[in-house]
């Protein structure tokens, strides 16, 4: 597609970003002052966007500057409710044109445009709420985390279930150790982000869709309807990252919240292979992860999507809700719907155990008050890089069944698989070369 007249040229784009990590790392860390108003620009306004920038402006500090999407009819309607909004179709145009206008930026594109925009975010030092999975690749994931620690300004991932009552509860549950330490957990989801039908067939971009910006650091391919935007996006790996990336991250964040899990030390993954440029409709991982204070000393973790369940013969609850996790502890187990109040199990046992609810938290409040001088965030990029890493991980290894993968976190390598450690990264098509990343 033809770049229009007032779009940075590659050239332009690449000078700009690359002074923007030199020259930016002066300015003052930390911009928004307690009692200001947080102006906001806002990356991807339709689907999840759109609701995304409906709770943040809940927040009676937050000042929507600029928007900023590839699909002119969702720019449109974003435009309505914020007026006086500037526009941009291009997010390297808005970073170049009118970072001076805004403090903080959310992020609500597919998987694929998350790190680099939330990159350019970083390096000019805007404080950054970006959608989940936080990154596409595990490398993504890791320099986000180094460069919003570099940085100093405030991240949070946007796993809203993350400070539900719900969530909270279960965390605080197993953190008390009234199961005991948890020898196991088994998370599944019944949704299935696969394709195994023909090639799509090329046609033309709606008249409001710029696809070669909406492709961004992805190889070129021809639009398709039906397959990739507005909704489809999931179901392909150089866009998005699957049924894991898509509920893995929501389902593993609270046992990893829990159990203080670090990065997993081996993967399998079982079933058959996936499509050449999709996701298997049916996953199963296996994780390894070394013990922490609310573990036992032999810790694995299963997920299980597409409809696959874990075995519930020996358990004491054989029905399950279509997603959520089980805690199996050394003195009980806890139940923990996707999203619905946890159950300690047998129910005999605990029968006289009242559990009291933890109190819901605003998870787009939170980072606004952050923002704003207020408490730091949970789901921060600290936190948010690491489980996003192991989700990816998880991810990878359904490319390779049967085969267990060795991960080796501080060389950030595979250390057993050269094709799978290939993968950890992706490469950038020119004109979306990402200083920091690519």
């Amino acid at each position: 597609m033809n770049r229009s007249s007032d779009t940075p040229s590659r050239r332009e784009f690449l000078a700009f970003a690359t002074a923007a990590t030199v020259a930016c790392g002066a300015r003052a860390k930390g911009a928004v002052a307690a009692n200001d108003r947080l102006r906001l620009a806002s990356i991807g306004v339709g689907g999840m966007g759109a609701s995304d920038l409906a709770s943040l402006t809940q927040h009676k500090g937050v000042e929507v500057v600029a928007l900023c999407d590839v699909d002119a009819n969702h720019l449109a309607a974003a435009a309505e409710k914020f007026p006086n909004a500037q526009r941009f179709a291009d997010y390297r145009e808005l970073f170049e044109r009118a970072s001076d206008s805004f403090d903080a930026v959310n992020v609500a594109t597919p998987d694929h445009s998350h790190a680099p925009a939330t990159m350019l975010a970083l390096q000019l030092n805007k404080h950054v709420y970006c959608q989940k999975p936080l990154t596409h690749s595990v490398y993504e994931a890791r320099r986000l985390r180094e460069v919003a620690s570099e940085r100093g300004v405030v991240t949070q991932m946007g796993t809203q279930v993350h400070s539900t009552s719900p969530y909270r509860t279960a965390v605080r549950l197993v953190q008390s150790g009234v199961i005991g330490k948890v020898r196991g957990v088994h998370s599944w989801s019944d949704k299935s982000w696969g394709y195994e039908g023909p090639v799509p067939t090329p046609s033309a971009p709606p008249p409001e869709l710029q696809w070669d910006l909406w492709l961004g650091t992805a190889p070129e391919r021809p639009y398709s309807a039906g397959h990739y935007h507005p909704a489809d996006w999931r179901r392909w790996r150089d866009f998005g990252c699957g049924t894991m990336g898509d509920m893995a991250i929501h389902i593993l964040d609270p046992v990893f919240s829990a159990l203080k899990l670090g990065a997993p030390t081996k993967i399998v993954a079982s079933g058959s292979p996936p499509p050449a440029e999709s996701f298997g409709l049916q996953n199963r991982v296996r994780f390894e992860f070394p013990a922490t204070d609310y573990t036992s000393e032999a810790f694995e973790l299963h997920w299980y999507d597409g409809g696959l369940r874990p075995d519930t013969a020996q358990w004491p609850k054989q029905a399950l809700p279509d997603q959520g996790s089980m805690f199996i502890g050394e003195d009980g187990w806890l139940l923990l719907p996707h999203v619905a109040m946890p159950e300690l199990l047998p129910a005999d046992r605990f029968a006289g155990h009242a559990v009291e609810p933890a109190p819901d938290g605003d998870h787009y409040g939170l980072w606004v008050d952050a923002c704003l001088g207020g408490a730091p965030t949970t789901a921060g990029f600290d936190y948010a890089g690491p489980l996003t890493e192991a989700v990816l991980l998880g991810v990878l290894a359904n490319q390779f069944p049967g085969e267990e993968l060795v991960w080796r976190p501080k060389a950030m390598a595979i250390s057993n698989h050269s094709k799978a450690s290939a993968l950890l990264r992706r490469d950038y098509r020119d004109g979306w070369k990402i200083p920091g990343l690519s």
